[in-house]
Parts: C-alpha cells; sequence; structure tokens
C-alpha cells in the first residue's frame, strides 16, 4: 500500500512567487540526486495562484500584500502558503528509506542550506496523509 506525505511551503520573505518556484523546482532537482533510488515515486508540486498588486486587498497578510491569493471563497491569511506538495512512496519501508536518508548529517546540511535561499523552514509544515477518496467523472 503506497504512503504519502503532505508539506505546505512558505517562501522566504522578499522573494518573489517566481522566484520561489523557480529555486523549489531546482530544491526537488537537489533531493532527488541527492537521495537517487529512495526518491519518491511521485512528487508533485501545486503553487497557490497570486495576483500582483499595488494596494494590498483587505485582509492580506504582510507576507504576501502585494501578491495576494486568487480567491474564490476563504480569507487571504488561509492561503499564506505557496506551494503544497504530495509525496508518494511505494511502501512505509520507501517512506523510512528516505527519511533517513534526508536525516543524515551530510545530506540533512546540504539540504538546509539550499532550502535557506528559498524556504521560510520556520513554517514549513509536514504531514502524513491518511485515507484517500476520489471521485471522478
Amino acid at each position: 500500500m503506497t504512503v504519502k506525505a503532505l508539506i505546505y511551503a512558505y517562501r522566504k520573505p522578499g522573494l518573489s512567487p517566481e522566484d520561489f518556484k523557480k529555486h523549489y523546482e531546482a530544491h526537488v532537482e537537489l533531493v532527488k540526486s541527492l537521495t537517487g533510488s529512495d526518491f519518491p515515486i511521485s512528487h508533485k508540486r501545486t503553487y497557490v495562484a497570486r495576483k500582483t498588486v499595488d494596494i494590498s486587498p483587505e485582509g492580506a497578510s504582510s507576507r504576501n500584500q502585494k501578491t495576494p491569493a486568487v480567491l474564490i471563497a476563504g480569507q487571504q491569511t488561509d492561503f499564506d502558503f505557496d506551494a503544497y506538495a504530495e509525496l508518494t512512496f511505494t511502501d512505509q519501508n520507501s517512506f523510512s528509506a528516505f527519511a533517513a536518508k534526508i536525516q543524515s548529517p551530510e545530506l540533512a546540511e546540504q539540504i538546509a542550506a539550499d532550502e535557506e535561499k528559498f524556504l521560510d523552514r520556520s513554517k514549513l509544515g509536514i504531514a502524513m496523509l491518511g485515507d484517500v477518496t476520489e471521485t471522478v467523472n
């Protein structure tokens, strides 16, 4: 049975959404090269749609005063994160092997140094996913 993890990522203050995406994409390639066959079978990234404005919308956070999310419902502060990612592993053993590799001192140092370029690590959120239900047309 596959195992999935969810990441909520926030860009470093002062970094544009475009630069964040560029750095994040390069970061994934770095992690893939460092972890080799232990990389997840899938690492899907989804970026919050943002627009650049001159005047901050009501309720915008300090992080996104000039780059609010394109909302359909909810508050700007509900969408302060910049991307979410879903990592899929073959099974628990595959996840454990990946986790052990990225937490090893040598790799953890390289990954952290790269994350400092684009990621607000103080706000990073990672959780395991449980049951998935999908409805298709």
